[in-house]
Parts: structure tokens; sequence; C-alpha cells
């Protein structure tokens, strides 16, 4: 269970994202906002989980500069480096829009 309030937030149609990922920004915070092997959205945070630099699109992955650990775009898993993934918030799909549970601050 976490320790922070969440928000749910309305991030646009559906319809809208064409192309994933595509960059959400909320508030100060950016996300990809991404679709999961299974088919379920998610935002997946800019947020490296190892020193915590911005993870950019680097094309067929997402790569932190900092370091050079490089996540696959579907469900954020580290691919060259110890077992780590970027951190994710769900996103759900009400009357054809998304609404992202994020982190309220």
């Amino acid at each position: 269970m976490s320790d922070y309030k969440t928000i749910k937030v309305d991030i646009g149609t559906e319809s809208s994202f064409t192309k994933l990922p595509a960059q959400v920004d909320i508030g100060d915070w950016s996300y990809y906002l991404a679709k999961s092997k299974k088919g379920a959205y998610q935002l997946l945070s800019t947020v490296c989980p190892h020193a915590m630099g911005e993870v950019v699109d680097f094309g067929n992955v997402f790569m932190c500069p900092d370091h050079g650990w490089r996540f696959e775009k579907t469900e954020g898993i580290c691919v060259n480096g110890p077992n780590s993934r970027m951190t994710a918030f769900p996103v759900a799909v009400e009357s054809g829009r998304l609404i992202a549970t994020v982190p309220d601050d």
C-alpha cells in the first residue's frame, strides 16, 4: 500500500492517442502513456528509478542518459541492467476517455 495520496486525471480521449508511447504532462511531471503487453494503459514516469535522472525516448527504448539504463517501451522494464523498471501508474478507459491515477503533489 502506498503512503501518498492519489488523484484521478483525465488525460484525453483514447482516440486522440494514435501513436504510443506518447508523452503526457500532468502539472510539473512528465510521463509516457504506454500500453502493456496485456493491453492495459499505464503512465510510465520519466523519473529514472536509479538516480532520479530524466528518462528520454531513445528510439526503440527509453533511456536514462545519466547512466545508460535502457527500458522497453510497453512495461518500462530495464533491458540492460539490474532487475528494475520505470514507475508505472494505472490508466482506465471511462466512456472513451483515459483517466490516470497519479500521485497528488
